[in-house]
C-alpha cells in the first residue's frame, strides 16, 4: 500500500465536523491536526510544519481567505478550501487568494483524502511506501532507541522511551490516554493532555525525518494512541 507523506491541518470551527474529518482522514492514513480558529491555526504553524491545509471560510475570528493568503505568501503548503459557500464569486475569491482546490460541504472523506494525495503529488511531497511488514520496527530499550525497518536508529528521550514502551506492551492495539499519562508520570488533566500531544507531534516528526518512513504512531480518536506496525524487541 502506498501512503501519503506529510501532515494535514484542518481549520474548521464546527467541532463535530472537525472531529469527524480528523478521525476519518487518520483512518485513511493521514497525520492530521484539527483546530477551530485562525488563532489556533497560527499557533500551530509557529510550532509545527504542515504540508496541506484544509481551511473553512467562516471562522469565528478571521475570514478563512486571510489564512489562505497568509499560507500562500509565507509557505509552500498546499491549500484546500472546504466550505458551504457555493457562489461563483466565492470560488473566484478563493482561487485568487491562493487556494489550490475549492471543495464544498458536505464532502465524502474519501474524496477529500484523494484530493490531499493528488495535491501532495503535484506539489512534490509525493507518496511513500509503507515499510515491509516482514521487517518490523524494533525497540532497543537498553539503548533508548527505536530502530526502523531500514535500520535507522532513532534516539529517544526519557519521555519518548516511556511512551513507545507503553505502546509496545500492546502492539497494534489502542492504548488509552489515561494509561499513557500514568506511564509518563503526568497527572490526568488538560495541561498534561496537551503535553502528551506535543510529545507525540515531535516524536512523529523525528521518526519521519530520521527514518524517512511514515510514522507508525497513530491517533485513535476518543481513545489514545497505538503503534500501528509490526514491533519487535532487540
Amino acid at each position: 500500500m502506498r501512503k501519503y507523506k506529510g501532515r494535514v491541518i484542518v481549520v474548521e470551527d464546527n467541532g463535530d465536523l472537525r472531529d469527524s474529518l480528523v478521525e476519518c482522514l487518520e483512518m485513511l492514513g493521514h497525520e492530521v491536526t484539527g483546530v477551530g480558529s485562525a488563532l489556533e491555526f497560527y499557533r500551530e504553524l509557529a510550532e509545527n510544519a504542515y504540508t496541506i491545509a484544509v481551511v473553512d471560510l467562516g471562522l469565528p475570528d478571521r475570514c478563512g481567505l486571510e489564512l489562505v493568503e497568509h499560507i500562500r505568501k509565507s509557505s509552500a503548503m498546499g491549500v484546500i478550501i472546504l466550505t458551504a459557500r457555493t457562489g461563483t464569486e466565492d470560488r473566484v475569491r478563493g482561487y485568487n487568494s491562493g487556494a489550490d482546490l475549492y471543495m464544498l460541504k458536505p464532502v465524502d472523506c474519501r474524496e477529500l483524502s484523494g484530493a490531499i494525495n493528488n495535491l501532495s503529488i503535484r506539489l512534490g511531497h509525493g507518496l511513500q511506501a509503507e515499510p515491509d511488514e516482514k521487517q518490523p520496527w524494533r525497540l532497543v530499550r537498553e539503548h533508548w532507541q527505536l530502530v526502523a525497518p531500514g535500520g535507522s536508529a532513532i534516539g529517544l528521550t526519557g519521555k519518548e522511551m516511556k511512551f513507545i514502551a507503553c505502546l509496545a506492551d500492546a502492539p497494534g492495539e489502542p492504548v488509552a490516554r489515561e494509561r499513557i499519562l500514568a506511564a509518563l508520570g503526568y497527572r490526568d488533566d488538560q495541561y498534561a493532555s496537551r503535553a502528551l500531544d506535543s510529545l507525540v507531534r515531535r516524536l512523529r516528526r523525528k521518526i519521519e525525518e530520521e527514518a524517512h518512513l511514515p510514522s507508525p504512531l497513530k491517533t485513535v480518536h476518543g481513545v489514545g494512541y497505538c503503534f500501528a506496525a509490526s514491533l519487535g524487541a532487540a
